[in-house]
């Protein structure tokens, strides 16, 4: 492996520790002790976010202010992703629909994409709707995108194509497969990690949209 692909493996992996040491912190410190259990961990207190400038599918523009007054849940990732993105959309549409059917409190499904270059408004339009004609593509800069990403604590990494190199028209991400959720003040309230399923994903909104309108 090259050196450099292996030291920003290392980082990214030594990132991820820190971040999920972070969480597990954050839990674990709530003096009522009634922080909610779910597939992942829940943040008490929240994270505030800070204003991004992004566009939706339809090249609406999309920042801190369409998150608020809304659940959120936010996937990062990019259309040409051959496995992890297309199983988790389809968990998450899943879940959707069982929110749906149980009559909660149904949430904003934000599919966030790394690759800017090839994945304009109209295709991710073409992506989301697949799944769920309600859910959200995310574009824009790529300084924006980072901006975002970095504040969610997911990372990315550009990673060869099937020709085994990485050149402008062929490559990949590799990315992390987390759902992020987002409350209604637009803070990051909890990290749903993978695998993902449905069940997981319904009971952990229940729990935490509970917790949270008790707080």
């Amino acid at each position: 492996m090259n050196k450099n692909i292996l030291k920003i493996v290392l980082v990214l992996g030594l990132s991820g520790v820190s971040m999920w040491a972070g969480f597990k912190l954050s839990s674990v410190m709530d003096q009522g002790g009634q922080v909610p259990i779910i597939e992942g961990t829940v943040l008490e207190p929240p994270r505030a976010l800070t204003d991004f400038e992004l566009i939706d599918e339809r090249r609406h523009a999309f920042g801190l202010q369409q998150l608020k007054n809304k659940w959120s849940i936010v996937f990062v990732g990019y259309t040409n992703c051959p496995d992890v993105c297309p199983n988790t959309m389809g968990i998450m549409k899943q879940a959707y629909i069982d929110m749906a059917a149980l009559k909660m409190q149904l949430p904003q499904v934000i599919f966030l994409s790394v690759d800017p270059k090839r994945d304009e408004p109209e295709l991710l339009g073409d992506y989301v709707d697949y799944f769920d004609p309600s859910f959200v593509g995310l574009t824009g800069k790529k300084s924006e995108i980072d901006n975002l990403v970095k504040q969610l604590s997911s990372v990315y990494l550009k990673a060869a194509g099937s020709s085994g190199d990485i050149n402008k028209d062929d490559y990949l991400y590799d990315h992390s497969a987390s759902l992020l959720l987002i409350n209604p003040k637009a803070q990051l309230q909890a990290v749903f990690t993978a695998p993902h399923n449905k069940l997981g994903l319904v009971d952990g909104m229940q729990k935490i949209i509970k917790f949270y309108s008790e707080k």
